[in-house]
């Protein structure tokens, strides 16, 4: 497996090997790029992989992985609607993967900070405000950027949107703290007061929740960004037979609830809410986790043609003065 951290744990791995006799050996990766490298380069070294969903198409369209037959996944009907057959996992018909994790890209702010909770991510841009954010090191805050615009396709922007959105950046730097590049960075500066709200990860809001720290969830009226994982087959190894058996088993609601616990996201099995703790099954209810219409309301991550473009904007607001 060529996976992400947490997504071969053995709380839930060695119950696997005992009850299937397959063996499972896991080579953890810290970017989707390097997935696509390594698939590459791997000559039949890997049988599975969990692209996100930005990536996932790439792989397709460069043969890099199998179609998967839904039919052999017994918990597809226990699904989220939204996460069956998703368009980043289609093409031409068939089906290439197995979505398994996702989440999204919280916009947070400190509840005695605000009179009453924004509804718009204007809010991040108020003067008032000066040195109070802190943002993800991640063009994802560019995605947010363009939200606040208006702009419909954050994606696939032209040069001309990439213009205002660097302009509408430059204008947020004042009323940013720190950027932030992991969520464990982003929940210490929330816990220790040194600022205020910003985007974040589920894992934030779970950690501090029932603190000191009281803070509102927005769910801003121009949308939020998400992203899935999907377990991916890599080419030539279908005919492995415990394929399908790592497919099935991580796509049931016990196995996933197993994977919660570990890294605290949400799963493709709507069921999964039923396997867990009192205590993290209020957490993930009050995140809107379980609703079926969150899902419907994220605008979900996808290939951007211009990443290069994106990334070079971003680098310079942060270089900027």
């Amino acid at each position: 497996m060529l996976v992400w951290e947490g997504y071969a744990d053995a709380s839930f791995v060695e119950p696997f090997k005992k009850e299937s006799g397959c063996d499972v050996s896991a080579v953890y990766v810290g970017t989707n790029d390097e997935i696509f490298a390594k698939l590459m380069a791997g000559s039949g070294t890997y049988d599975l992989v969990t692209p996100s969903n930005d990536t996932t198409m790439k792989l397709i369209d460069a043969g890099l992985v199998d179609p998967i037959d839904p039919g052999k996944i017994s918990a597809e009907a226990d699904f989220f609607p939204m996460l069956k057959s998703p368009p980043w996992l289609s093409k031409d018909g068939k089906t290439y993967g197995v979505p398994y994790a996702w989440g999204i890209i919280r916009i947070v702010v400190d509840a005695t900070a605000v009179s009453e909770p924004p509804t718009s991510l204007a809010f991040l841009w108020d003067p008032k405000y000066a040195g109070k954010f802190a943002m993800w090191d991640d063009i994802e805050t560019l995605y947010e950027a363009a939200r606040y615009l208006g702009i419909k396709n954050v994606y696939d922007m032209n040069d001309e949107e990439l213009a205002k959105v660097k302009e509408a950046l430059l204008k947020l730097k004042p009323n940013i703290r720190k950027y932030w590049t992991t969520a464990g960075e982003m929940t210490t500066l929330l816990q220790g007061k040194e600022v205020i709200g910003g985007n974040a990860w589920e894992e934030t809001l779970v950690k501090l929740r029932g603190g000191d720290r009281k803070l509102i969830d927005v769910v801003p009226k121009e949308g939020r960004g998400g992203w899935s994982d999907s377990w991916m087959i890599a080419k030539g190894a279908s005919s492995n037979a415990c394929v399908y058996k790592w497919l099935n088993y991580v796509s049931s609601a016990k196995a996933q609830a197993l994977g919660h616990a570990v890294t605290g996201f949400g799963y493709s099995n709507g069921k999964m809410v039923d396997f867990l703790p009192d205590d993290q099954k209020k957490s993930f209810e009050e995140l809107g986790m379980t609703n079926p219409e969150t899902l419907k309301t994220v605008s979900w991550w996808q290939p951007v043609k211009q990443r290069g473009k994106y990334l070079e904007i971003w680098n310079q607001v942060k270089a900027a003065q």
